[in-house]
């Protein structure tokens, strides 16, 4: 991978955003979701060759700290909606990808803002309740295993061995301050808003939903939840994929962006 990205702080909301930026083109904000922020990315990279890509650490996950009045995926919509007024991001000019409760994030920022975003995509996205099925409860299963569960074949992952083929603690270090952050915002109610469902038909930002055929997290009902909520969303599975996409396919998970997107044409 390139090391051509920076770290960058941005004043918002009374604390300091912590994001590494990278590449050229259209500017693409991309939120992660439980596992934290990870660094700079092999799907960071690919995505820097058509886009410049901002990849923020969520208020309380370590990176940046998190102002008392965030104790909600809302708020952190809210936060950043805030980011993009304060960089100065006018209207449809900011394509956004969220992961996971990234997704969920992004969503929330759609149906808040009354100025679309360019293009929206969610990735195994968090947010709505599952009826027929259930996945892991990240909340009560041991780290180790959530990670694992979040890819199909942990083996298999490049990303996997790089990031996490050492020990993870439990307990400490920056991690437990994104597991801890997570909990706060997403424990009850388990992973989703009631009303959420609801409120997904007010997004008119045109959506691409992509999601891990093998996703053991969040099951694969809530893709096609979000596809019928959506107006006209486009609906991707990744085969031989976990709930961590952006991790086990990042390569294939970059193209499908890129093309929706537009790469660096408007």
């Amino acid at each position: 991978m390139t090391s051509d990205y920076t770290t960058e702080q941005v004043a918002v909301a009374g604390t300091e955003l912590m994001l590494l930026k990278g590449g050229v083109g259209e500017p693409l904000l991309m939120l992660h979701g439980i596992e934290g922020h990870e660094g700079w990315l092999a799907v960071h990279d690919e995505l820097a060759k058509a886009h410049t890509v901002l990849a923020p650490s969520h208020p309380g996950y370590g990176h940046t700290p998190a102002p008392e009045w965030i104790t909600s995926i809302a708020h952190q919509a809210v936060f950043y909606n805030w980011y993009l007024r304060t960089a100065g991001f006018g209207a449809r000019s900011i394509n956004v990808v969220g992961t996971g409760i990234g997704g969920w994030i992004a969503a929330q920022m759609a149906i808040m803002s009354d100025t679309p975003l360019r293009r929206l995509v969610l990735v195994d996205a968090a947010g709505l309740r599952p009826t027929r099925s259930e996945g892991v409860d990240v909340f009560v299963t041991p780290w180790r295993e959530v990670i694992q569960r979040g890819f199909h074949d942990p083996g298999a992952s490049s990303e996997y061995q790089r990031l996490y083929g050492v020990p993870l603690p439990e307990y400490g270090g920056i991690r437990e301050a994104g597991r801890t952050m997570s909990m706060r915002m997403c424990y009850r109610p388990y992973m989703h808003d009631p009303s959420l469902a609801a409120m997904l038909p007010k997004i008119s930002t045109p959506t691409l939903l992509v999601w891990g055929r093998q996703d053991a997290i969040l099951p694969l009902e809530c893709a096609e939840a979000f596809q019928a909520a959506i107006p006209g969303a486009e609906l991707r599975f990744l085969e031989q994929c976990g709930h961590f996409a952006h991790l086990d396919q990042p390569d294939i998970l970059a193209k499908l962006v890129t093309d929706f997107v537009g790469g660096g044409a408007r």
